[in-house]
């Protein structure tokens, strides 16, 4: 199961996080200090921890709401996607078609776990199996002998045959009544002319069938439902929820023979177990080290050697290459019960330097790489894994590389860090990045508006782009700077829609950097200009767009001398005077349908099938308005995803609707005709 979204509820500083969807596998929060950040971990981690961690009202109910404590309040509701496997394994669960992949969970602070399948409901129903009510049936249901009368077997056969329906539509304290009725039916049935050997096999069968229904309905009851058997599949394929927030380092000196005395006497400390793993990574047996070590003979001693300079060989292979400020190879040697660990800097020429030795830096990113080495690709793959505040003893250099291995992290994991450390946001991955904030109350909540961001967040992701943008991160010399990810999504697609039918595209230098907001393309395009970039910075044509680019053209930019920087709207571009947004491309005809399928869940819980988008405006601005007013949230993001899609599958621009190819054919020149040159 891959995670999707999720949503905490009544936990410490969190009274509704809101739906916190993830897209793909790794996941950044973004907050200041006491934001919320650790409630928002350990909350989502004790849904399925690797190690019992339970809900506490004492401890995890918000403070200063004691009369309202409730057992049964959910704290966490998930949302995961099935995979192919899982989908198949349901379906043979279920007397109907299965057609959802998407599964809900929640967990209360009694620890119960309740499953929903809100794609199709009641696809689990509360009763048998149909084949296992007939295996049942068949089990206790016998046919009369031979030489009852045709009549009465008849009977017979259509009393059983009414005792399966019943069974299988899980409707068993009808059975009694249903049974009593079936036995009147079978005794008018019994064969006339009072025959004695024919009464006596009828006779026999009705008391053998009262008993065999009777079985059945209490044998019915104890047999699993097909509710009950998805309920305990899906949690039985739970993935577990790592956190991890004390990240122990491992000084590199271990005294082999004492440390056997602390496993035995079970009084291990966290380095011990990091060394533990180590050993596990490196292909050592720790019982074997010490045998060779107490050996006098020198043929073992030569043996151990070797067992050592293979290992770290092993381990230098595995994460090579993964500290890129300095490359560095590991070595192991032991002197009778004492093991070293020691560090060869590649392109140094210094000679081996002690791990305890190194910076705090190097020790920690070692120590933390190895853990979740072992962690993710041993024990612990295919689980959650969730990091509070990775990185914080780093410098720059190494949070980059940590970033890196984040991602290779998630590649075999879903993986959500928070952060407050500008180096640790990962800007050319815009929809990676969710914003602890707080709603009106000063409750946290998680959002994914980086615009609408606290003026600390804020802070935080300025200084990411200013850093980023300073290193020529993320950006190229020639730079368009849009609002959103949509208007990224659809651009993008265009152009290169455009560029497959050898149509004018934008210009194949040119990189679209997704701001997250007109107030964002401000700032973004203003640290772009300041590192002597060409940017072109695009608005759309409303009024929060229209104050923006008037706010960076007249306020900003005339500050850069010999500027090479260029504002616009979209709607000037297209050659239109009304209010115009990126979905404004596409006719408002289409754009409703791929809206109704993309939101069709939403629509379905508030008995609708579609809404009239309401006002004035761009199209988006008029349908969140409609979406408001009906009580149903608008994502703009999901129907831009459907419409990627689209574009994507297209061969050529005749594909396109005639009037977005009559846009995008003014929209792309002349944003080419923007850039300087």
């Amino acid at each position: 199961m891959i995670l999707k979204s999720f949503r905490i509820q009544k936990y410490r500083s969190i009274q509704d996080s809101g739906e916190v969807e993830l897209e793909g596998n790794l996941t950044c929060v973004v907050g200041k200090n006491q934001s919320g950040k650790t409630a928002l971990l350990r909350a989502l981690h004790k849904f399925n921890p690797h190690k019992s961690d339970p809900y506490d009202m004492r401890k995890d109910w918000p403070r200063g709401e004691r009369r309202t404590r409730n057992p049964k309040q959910v704290v966490c509701r998930v949302t995961f996607n099935l995979s192919s496997e899982e989908h198949g394994e349901l379906s043979a669960l279920t007397s109907q078609q299965v057609t959802t992949i998407t599964v809900q969970i929640t967990k209360d602070y009694e620890g119960t776990f309740e499953v929903d399948f809100p794609e199709q409901p009641g696809l689990f129903p509360s009763r048998l199996h149909p084949n296992k009510a007939d295996e049942l049936c068949q089990k206790h249901l016998q046919l009369p002998a031979p030489e009852t009368g045709e009549q009465f077997r008849a009977t017979a056969a259509q009393c059983t045959e009414g005792v399966r329906q019943v069974v299988r539509e899980g409707r068993y304290s009808e059975l009694d009544g249903l049974v009593t009725d079936h036995n009147n039916q079978l005794r008018a049935a019994f064969t006339s002319g009072n025959p004695q050997p024919q009464h006596q096999h009828e006779n026999s069968f009705c008391a053998t069938y009262q008993q065999a229904v009777s079985n059945i309905r209490s044998q019915a009851q104890q047999l699993p439902t097909m509710q009950r058997e998805a309920h305990e599949y899906i949690i039985k394929h739970l993935p577990t929820f790592i956190y991890m927030d004390d990240y122990q380092t491992f000084r590199g000196t271990t005294q082999l023979d004492q440390l056997e005395q602390r496993i035995k006497s079970k009084s291990t400390t966290p380095e011990d177990e990091t060394f533990l793993m180590i050993l596990k990574l490196s292909g050592l047996d720790l019982a074997d080290l010490i045998r060779k070590g107490n050996a006098s003979d020198e043929k073992t001693k030569r043996e151990r050697q070797y067992d050592l300079q293979d290992a770290a060989n092993t381990l230098t292979n595995d994460v090579a290459g993964r500290w890129g400020q300095n490359p560095y190879g590991i070595e192991f040697r032991a002197d009778a019960q004492t093991f070293f660990t020691e560090i060869e800097e590649v392109d140094k020429t210094i000679g081996m330097i002690p791990l305890e030795e190194q910076s705090k830096g190097f020790q920690w990113f070692f120590s933390f790489d190895l853990r979740f080495m072992h962690d993710s690709e041993g024990t612990f793959e295919e689980c959650v894994l969730l990091l509070d505040e990775p990185g914080l003893h780093l410098h720059p250099g190494g949070q980059e590389d940590l970033l890196k291995r984040l991602d290779a992290y998630a590649k075999k994991n879903t993986l959500i860090y928070t952060t407050h450390l500008p180096f640790l946001i990962d800007l050319r991955e815009p929809a990676r990045i969710r914003i602890m904030s707080e709603d009106n109350q000063k409750a946290a909540t998680v959002i994914r508006d980086l615009g609408a961001s606290g003026p600390d967040e804020k802070l935080t992701l300025q200084a990411a782009l200013g850093m980023r943008l300073n290193q020529h991160y993320l950006v190229a010399q020639r730079n368009l700077v849009v609002e959103g990810v949509d208007d990224f999504w659809i651009i993008s697609e265009l152009s290169n829609l455009f560029a497959r039918s050898g149509e004018v595209d934008l210009e194949h230098n040119v990189c679209i950097t997704a701001a997250g907001g007109a107030s964002e393309v401000v700032y973004m395009a203003t640290f772009m200009v300041g590192q002597n970039l060409d940017v072109v910075a695009l608005f759309d044509s409303d009024d929060e767009g229209r104050l923006q680019e008037a706010r960076l053209r007249t306020k900003w930019l005339t500050r850069y001398k010999d500027r090479r920087a260029a504002t616009c709207l979209l709607g000037d571009l297209v050659g239109v005077t009304v209010d115009y947004a990126v979905e404004d491309l596409f006719e408002e005809r289409h754009y409703l349908e791929l809206f109704e399928a993309s939101h069709a869940e939403k629509l379905r819980q508030k008995g609708i099938t579609t809404v009239t988008p309401a006002g004035s405006g761009p199209l988006s601005a008029r349908l969140g308005r409609a979406c408001e007013q009906a009580g149903i949230l608008f994502n703009k993001g999901s129907v831009a995803k459907v419409l990627r899609q689209e574009l994507r599958s297209m061969k050529s621009v005749g594909d396109l609707s005639t009037h977005t190819r009559a846009h995008a054919e003014k929209l792309l020149p002349e944003l080419n005709k923007l850039f300087p040159g």
